[in-house]
Order: structure tokens, then C-alpha cells, then sequence
């Protein structure tokens, strides 16, 4: 139903995009797509750089379309990255964002609750308590309702772990909304590199009067202009970055 129709019209939509991880190609599809089927706001759970090749146009998207924006784990980019990949990729990211982006990264809030006609959204990149917490299906029921003690809202959206899901926990619904950037094939392991896949991904959460419904989207990119787009950037390790993306193996009917 588009905002305006039918019985309800004073239902919203609200985009949620997360784990941008400055792949701007895959950016700028996900927001023609919300673009075609109207939001009334979007947010954005944050890792919005690190890792990928357009950090700085990535950051001004971000900026000049999101209504809210909160941080996740990459942007202060103050971890200790575990491998020389990564290593390497921070360094290069924090030599793109010169001053003022990197203080307003690193100042970024941890949560933020968006009310949606009638419904309750809380906002977090990996848990309630962490940036770096991961919601699964195997976390436990007893530790997602650890998370979420002494709050009570329609929706709890959280990014973090690249892998979608929907999960209800008593009267609340849980959505990992995936990644735009680096959505992956299972949740990483610490083991292996990470399988890609070939597309960009993000949820819209419709209120209606408090009756609230979640999409779980996926949109195609262009692979060879993300390949171009790699190229042309100077990022270190981007052929080896490009190499975890898998092969697009379906077609659109």
C-alpha cells in the first residue's frame, strides 16, 4: 500500500539501512529502491566506512538522505583490527576522512527511538549494550530479553552481524536489518573470510495505527561498476576484496 491509501493514511514507512561499509554502488541502489517505494524516514544503524572504497561520498550520502544516524563499531575507527586486510583498509579509511568527519563519526549516539504511527522503534547497531554484540537465530531468548530489560518497544532494529532475520521475543519484533555494503552468506566465524553476496540489503518497517509489518529487502547492483568503482579508489587489498563477493548466480525474471 503506498502512504496515503486506503482505510489508514496516516501510516509511515521507515527505511533502515546498515553496514554501508563505504560501498557506495550498493548505497545509492538501496536508496533509489526506497526512492520508488516511498519512506517516510530513514536511519541508518552505522558502519557506514571501513573495509570499502568510497568512504567519504558514502559518509555525505548518508548525511544529506538519513533523518537519524547513529554509530556502530567501524566508524570511530579505533578498533584493533585482528588481520593485516583490515589493518591496512583502517589506515587507508582514516587518511580519506580528513577533519571534520572523523570527530563527527566518533561522536555519532548508540541508540535513538523513532516513533512511527503509533508504533515504538529502538535503534541499535549490535545489541541494546553493545556496538559489537550479535543478534542470531541461536542467541538465546533468555539473553535477548537480558538486552532489552526495562524498555518496552513495538520494534527493536539492529544491524552488526551482515545476516538478516526476524525474530518476535514476547510483544516486541527483532529485525536484523543486514548490510548494504557486505551482506554475508552466514554470520562470520573469526575462522574463514567471509562469503559476499551479490547484493544490497535493508529493511522498511510500516506502522499502521500501531500495527507494524517488516520487509526484509534485497537489491541488485552493479558488480562490474563496484569492480570500476574499486579500482579507481587506490584502497589497498581490492582485488582481494572483491574476491569474497560471490558470483551472481540468478537472474531476474
Amino acid at each position: 500500500m503506498q502512504p496515503g491509501c486506503g482505510p489508514h493514511a496516516l501510516s509511515e514507512r521507515l527505511a533502515i539501512v546498515s553496514d554501508i561499509h563505504a560501498n557506495l554502488d550498493a548505497l545509492d541502489a538501496v536508496l533509489a529502491d526506497i526512492d520508488r517505494i516511498g519512506a517516510d524516514r530513514i536511519v541508518c544503524l552505522g558502519d557506514m566506512v571501513d573495509v570499502g572504497p568510497r568512504p567519504v561520498a558514502t559518509v555525505e550520502r548518508l548525511r544529506a538522505r538519513c533523518d537519524v544516524i547513529i554509530g556502530g563499531n567501524h566508524d570511530p575507527l579505533d578498533e584493533s583490527p585482528q588481520t593485516e586486510f583490515l589493518a591496512d583498509l583502517a589506515a587507508w579509511t582514516r587518511d580519506q576522512l580528513a577533519p571534520p568527519l572523523r570527530p563527527w563519526l566518533s561522536a555519532l549516539p548508540a541508540e535513538a527511538v523513532i516513533e512511527l504511527d503509533g508504533a515504538s522503534v529502538w535503534c541499535v547497531h549490535g545489541s541494546p549494550w553493545s556496538t559489537t554484540d550479535s543478534v542470531l537465530p541461536s542467541t538465546p531468548q533468555t539473553q535477548l530479553r537480558a538486552w532489552m530489560a526495562g524498555r518496552q518497544h513495538d520494534v527493536l532494529a539492529c544491524g552488526h552481524t551482515h545476516v538478516q532475520l526476524c525474530r518476535r521475543v514476547d510483544d516486541t519484533v527483532i529485525v536484523n536489518v543486514g548490510s548494504v555494503g557486505m551482506p554475508f552468506l552466514e554470520p562470520i566465524d573469526g575462522h574463514r573470510p567471509p562469503v559476499v553476496l551479490p547484493w544490497a540489503e535493508y529493511a522498511m518497517v510500516t506502522s499502521d495505527a500501531g500495527l507494524t509489518s517488516i520487509d526484509l529487502r534485497r537489491v541488485p547492483y552493479d558488480q562490474d561498476q563496484l569492480r570500476r568503482t574499486v579500482g579507481d579508489s587506490g584502497m589497498p587489498h581490492g582485488e582481494q576484496w572483491l574476491a569474497t563477493i560471490r558470483k551472481r548466480t540468478w537472474q531476474r525474471r
